[in-house]
């Protein structure tokens, strides 16, 4: 048998038995080897495959163009998106609007506020106006990982 028909065979063997993922996971990690991300690729690949767990948080974030498609920046990225985290929790607690006690959801609902200039005078005012983003920072507010890369 040549290599190809090899590999053919064991695809739809792994098929019939329910594991797919064996030729999806290979083919992602390919992608992933590329120096410069092809989001296009990548962004068909998630559509048509689910993503193994051990890359979703990568690929998703290069699709949502939270990181560059360039490995090599990755790191530096990142590192700017926890010390902006900071400041803006740090900044959030010096005009008091939070405090350590506060839930996470409201605090990244105060965040997006400040960072798109929604923030109101008082925070007495009540949250009315950013009950969605709050529900959808509660929905998204992840205890395993750390804050920022939550929603970062």
């Amino acid at each position: 048998m040549t290599e190809d028909s090899q590999r053919n065979f064991r695809s739809v063997y792994y098929e019939k038995v329910g594991f797919r993922g064996v030729e999806e996971k290979k083919s992602l990690e390919i992608l992933l080897k590329d120096d410069r991300l092809d989001t296009e690729k990548l962004c068909t690949f998630s559509q048509r495959f689910p993503l193994p767990s051990m890359y979703r948080a990568l690929v998703w974030k290069v699709l949502l163009g939270i990181l560059p498609p360039h490995h090599e920046s990755h790191a530096k990225v990142m590192m700017y998106r926890k010390e902006q985290y900071l400041d803006v929790l740090h900044a959030l607690k010096v005009v008091r609007f939070v405090s350590d006690a506060t839930p996470q959801a409201e605090v990244y609902l105060r965040m997006y506020q400040l960072e798109s200039g929604k923030l109101p005078r008082s925070p007495s005012f009540p949250l009315v106006s950013g009950h969605f983003c709050l529900t959808l920072s509660s929905t998204l507010d992840c205890p395993t990982l750390p804050a920022f890369d939550c929603i970062m």
